[in-house]
């Protein structure tokens, strides 16, 4: 009798592991949404030089043929104990890819600035892109479209370094971009972003280079350069201005 229990037992334990094996574990999928938050130093220079300390945060949604790319960044200064920076800058921009490298996008901005020269600088646009090229280390995207641009001149804050319309500024824009991004090495990711904003009131190119290399899974150290120039200045003022930041990039 215990000879046919112990078969019996045998068989079963046999055929339970052989359901496990043959049932392969079904792989994670990644999850959709990327989010990064940055701490690091700033540097103006041009019509402003000043230092201060920045903070961001930046999100990535992708799924299928969509992506939508989300950030924000505050910096907050005193000076001689008091307040003289609190600045907010945020910006979302979504594209749905349609076929052979093409897309669709719109993309929104909004600049909130107690002490700048503009309360609010906001722009919308929408247009069409072109993924020109496509490599698992090296892409391009070029795209442009028209737009809407409102600016709300701070009367109150206007310095002699401001460069400023004194009047609210209403006016319809052409937006054009080309960003670059280059991974030549595991840790290390290069970026290019030219954008144009083509309007009555001004004309402004600014492009921002990044270096941001990985120091361990999560955290990465990050410098950027960023360069605004601008088809209209006040006389006397210069026709660019720079920012430099260098970050430590924590990614959840």
């Amino acid at each position: 009798m215990a000879r046919y229990i112990l078969t019996f037992l045998l068989l079963a334990t046999t055929a339970a592991n052989a359901s496990e094996e043959s049932t392969p574990e079904a792989p994670i999928e990644p999850s959709p949404l990327t989010s990064t938050i940055g701490l690091g130093y700033q540097a103006l220079s041009g019509n402003s030089d000043s230092q201060t300390m920045n903070g961001n945060v930046a999100l990535t949604y992708t799924k299928g043929r969509y992506q939508t790319n989300a950030d924000a960044k505050f910096i907050m200064a005193k000076k001689n104990g008091e307040e003289d920076k609190r600045k907010l800058s945020t910006s979302l921009k979504s594209k749905r890819m349609i076929r052979d490298g093409y897309y669709f996008y719109g993309n929104g901005s909004y600049i909130d600035d107690r002490y700048g020269p503009y309360y609010a600088d906001s722009i919308v646009s929408t247009g069409i892109g072109y993924r020109l090229f496509n490599y698992e280390t090296f892409q391009t995207l070029v795209d442009i479209g028209p737009g809407f641009r409102h600016q709300d001149p701070n009367l109150d804050e206007i310095k002699n370094d401001s460069i400023v319309k004194q009047e609210v500024v209403n006016e319809m824009v052409l937006q054009s971009t080309i960003d670059i991004q280059w991974k030549p090495l595991k840790t290390l990711t290069l970026s290019a972003k030219f954008n144009v904003i083509s309007g009555q009131s001004n004309t402004t190119l600014e492009s921002t280079f990044n270096a941001t290399n990985a120091i361990t899974d999560n955290i990465a150290l990050n410098v950027g350069y960023t360069q605004t120039a601008y088809s209209w200045v006040p006389e006397g003022m210069k026709n660019s201005d720079s920012t430099t930041t260098i970050s430590l990039i924590y990614t959840l």
